[in-house]
């Protein structure tokens, strides 16, 4: 059978089909794919079709198409990972070509460790691309072995420089650092043109805003806590949730703030494309308290940034890198979430000027993080097909 019906193919792979019959693939793709649509998929389906543009490419896709929790996520990301590793069994080897392959976290790094080691063994340079932040908070066994497969000849793709130094401060490697931005995502999102304008008028409710998959890891209950505080202080405060919902105890939270502020919190569901731009329009701040181990950028936050919206963000993974210059606030991890959020909201909501620049800096930032994300996508495309020549 041949390797390409292993895989479960990616548009932009299949429109180099042809080029594939004249040509051997210069880059191999191993890993999941949208849908579903999460941060991390969404970027590499950014990357994917600027690859593919370039040249030939093979994908295989561990996606199977829908959200999946439980034992089922579990098969399908096994299933995955066989596919993956018999697909590259069957193409043989590829001397210094490049496996692009996305990084897993805990005992997911198993997967790595087989398909990177025969990875290896086939000849291919390794791009092992980091969306997890867990391994490079703190030093990680597993990632050790996975990072010597990664060898001197393979790179490291990383969100930003804060990352590099992270990495390095744990682990030794003489691998090459890419660096590409989850920006890339965010800079193809555009207002549609019946969207509401924010308006600014005194009567007008200040709207705090959160959209996730709405867990307690993401920080639901400290969302849920800040508009408390200011709701007792203001009494045009709102708050919008969007997102899924899948725990019992996050639902229970939502449903319990909808039953206590009816008229004042509102729970829009999961939101897409235009969807999502009316939600980043009608809001006034983005809330993002993620206490998530393996959060390394928050996609949301460059999406609320990009339509003038402040954001205020717990210290993990790159944010400090996205949020700065008045652009919102980096709250340390030991500080009080709830307090030090309400406390600037309460200075917005006083100083309608002071809430005005801090939209601008959000725009002029987001700016000058898309027009860094264009030129390093850039770079990063071209440093494969270095790779491969």
């Amino acid at each position: 059978m041949p390797a390409e019906k292993l895989a479960l193919m990616h548009p932009a792979c299949l429109s180099n089909r042809d080029n594939r019959s004249l040509s051997i693939p210069r880059v191999t793709f191993v890993g999941p794919l949208p849908p579903p649509v999460t941060g991390m998929t969404a970027m590499t389906d950014v990357i994917v079709r600027a690859l593919a543009a370039a040249g030939p490419m093979t994908c295989f896709n561990w996606s199977c198409g829908k959200p999946l929790k439980g034992i089922r996520w579990k098969i399908a990301r096994f299933w995955g990972a066989v596919r993956s590793f018999f697909g590259l069994l069957l193409r043989g080897r590829r001397p210094g070509k490049p496996l692009y392959y996305l990084a897993n976290s805990s005992w997911g790094m198993a997967y790595d460790f087989v398909l990177l080691g025969l990875g290896r063994l086939l000849g291919y340079r390794i791009v092992l691309h980091h969306h997890a932040y867990s391994y490079l908070d703190q030093y990680d066994w597993r990632m050790a072995l996975v990072n010597r497969l990664v060898g001197s000849r393979g790179a490291h793709a990383v969100h930003c420089q804060k990352m590099v130094d992270d990495f390095l401060a744990q682990y030794n490697t003489a691998a090459t650092f890419l660096i590409v931005p989850p920006t890339i995502v965010s800079s193809e999102m555009s207002l549609p043109k019946d969207a509401p304008s924010r308006e600014n008028s005194p009567d007008r409710p200040f709207v705090l805003g959160f959209l996730s998959n709405l867990t307690i890891a993401k920080g639901l209950h400290l969302v849920l806590d800040t508009f408390e505080e200011l709701a007792s202080r203001d009494d045009k405060v709102r708050l919008i949730l969007a997102g899924p919902c899948y725990q019992k105890e996050a639902t229970a939270l939502v449903e319990q703030a909808l039953a206590r502020w009816p008229k004042r919190v509102e729970y829009r569901g999961p939101v897409y494309g235009n969807d999502k731009t009316a939600f980043f329009s009608a809001i006034d701040t983005f809330l993002f308290p993620t206490q998530y181990r393996n959060e390394s950028w928050g996609i949301v936050l460059t999406e609320a940034m990009s339509i003038g919206c402040p954001v205020i963000a717990y210290d993990r993974g790159c944010v400090s890198h996205i949020i700065r210059d008045g652009c919102g606030l980096v709250v340390a991890r030991d500080d009080d979430f709830v307090t030090e959020a309400a406390g600037l909201i309460s200075q917005w909501i006083d100083n309608k000027e002071l809430h005005e620049q801090a939209c601008q800096q959000a725009l002029t930032r987001n700016e000058q993080l898309e027009r860094e994300s264009d030129e390093q996508l850039a770079q990063f495309v071209e440093s494969l097909r270095e790779l491969s020549d």
